[in-house]
């Protein structure tokens, strides 16, 4: 680590907005980092989670330079950072990027316009807020976060700053999706009957006989656990595993539903608001260190009428959507669409309907494009929480084995507290959203 960028743990404790409270009282902010002016030509980048999903970012911020710039990564992983930032300067032809076991430390740094946050979902809520607290517009990866306190914690912490926030749901800048939806807002199918949205089932298992192991040099794994509670190390709890674990996100739930879902919020017009009720019932492991369920099957249902299904499907490598309506269907995955009659597939390409959704043809492009203009992007953080919201109630709905009512504009279950406690998780100290 760069000397000039390093601060020890005692020093965080006292210089960091988030030693204790994430969303304390506001700070006293230059103008640029408000965001009253775009950023410079040239938007500079912080990498934050260097692991799997971060595979899928680098391409393409890499292969801008004129435009974008990654000048830091983070990770408490040290062979994960060191790699991407080996990555990172092979590209460039030098040695600039700096790497970070702490993402405060990189947040801290004024010269960076964007931080990505690429890391498990337990993590999101606090880094996203930090970089907003240090004047950064943020790309948080989906789900927007782990819990519906902390996603409503991260709007506020945005609409208060006014930062730009690209929720990581990049099926909504896909156009077979974009068409579905858009097709399914101007009646196309006439009355919608349902949505259907089928996810894969888990590729990571694990069962009672696992056993803790000793840390792996150059991992922190206290700083990795953060908030959530505390665990032995064990290898196939960590890292990619992370999804499988309730502690530190929802299972495929939110891994893929994540995508289905928000594309049936984005077609019932719903990015505002939300269902009204959710019951389901989920197969959980009775064993081990995994605790998300391993079978999910739960439904939402809208003040309309119209309900949404969430299903694991074996057959599906992918989150797949279907939207039935009195004149058939069309369903829907990463690229391309089909339906129970090609005149539907005809339709839905004509040009000039009365109602027409915002175009996104690159995730990444969106989202630097509001960084200049301060628009909201495609999938502005208010929407990222609300499709999170629905994963969340799907999550909630399987663990208590009944149904619920929910209220979107209050964002609480009706006469239920135990449901309502379940919208917020217990923290580790120092960690916290209050």
């Amino acid at each position: 680590m760069n000397a000039t960028h390093s601060l020890s743990r005692r020093q965080f404790l006292g210089q960091s907005t988030l030693a204790t409270a994430v969303a304390a009282a506001p700070l006293i902010l230059p103008s640029r980092l408000l965001g009253q002016n775009a950023p410079s030509k040239k938007i500079t980048v912080g990498i934050i989670g260097c692991g799997n999903i971060s595979d899928s970012h680098f391409p393409v911020l890499l292969g801008d330079p004129e435009s974008v710039r990654i000048l830091a990564v983070c990770d408490v992983d040290r062979g994960r950072r060191d790699a991407a930032a080996a990555r990172v300067n092979k590209e460039y032809g030098n040695r600039d990027c700096k790497t970070y076991a702490d993402f405060r430390e990189l947040n801290l740094r004024s010269d960076i316009d964007a931080v990505f946050v690429l890391c498990p979902d337990h993590w999101h809520a606090f880094i996203a807020i930090d970089a907003m607290r240090n004047g950064k517009d943020v790309y948080v990866e989906k789900p927007l976060t782990l819990t519906i306190r902390e996603g409503r914690a991260l709007v506020e912490a945005a609409r208060t700053y006014n930062r730009v926030t690209q929720t990581g749901a990049q099926s909504r800048s896909r156009k077979p999706f974009r068409d579905a939806a858009e097709f399914v807002r101007n009646h196309g199918l006439g009355k919608l009957d349902r949505i259907e949205v089928d996810i894969p089932d888990n590729n990571r298992f694990c069962g009672a006989t696992w056993k803790p192991e000793p840390v792996p040099a150059g991992l922190d794994w206290e700083m990795w656990l953060g908030p959530a509670p505390w665990r032995p190390y064990t290898s196939i709890g960590c890292h990619y595993n992370f999804r499988f674990i309730a502690d530190n996100a929802c299972g495929q739930v939110t891994n893929f539903g994540a995508h289905g879902l928000d594309i049936g919020q984005w077609a019932l017009d719903m990015d505002n608001s939300g269902p009204v009720e959710v019951e389901g019932h989920g197969e959980f492991p009775s064993s081990g260190l995994f605790t998300n369920a391993t079978k999910v099957d739960f439904t939402v249902r809208y003040a309309n009428g119209i309900p949404m299904h969430c299903r694991t499907n074996y057959e599906a490598g992918n989150a797949t959507v279907r939207f039935v309506g009195e004149r058939g269907w069309i369903h829907v995955v990463r690229d391309r669409v089909i339906a129970s009659d090609n005149s539907l597939l005809r339709e839905m390409q004509q040009p000039n309907k009365p109602l027409q959704l915002t175009v996104s043809n690159n995730h990444h492009d969106n989202f630097f494009a509001c960084m200049r203009s301060r628009e909201r992007a495609i999938s502005d953080v208010e929407i990222g929480h609300r499709s999170a919201t629905v994963c969340n109630l799907g999550q909630i709905a399987m663990m208590l084995g009944r149904k619920l009512r929910w209220d979107p504009a209050r964002e609480e279950f009706a006469g239920d507290d135990m449901a309502n406690r379940l919208r917020a998780r217990a923290m580790r100290a120092p960690w916290s959203l209050a």
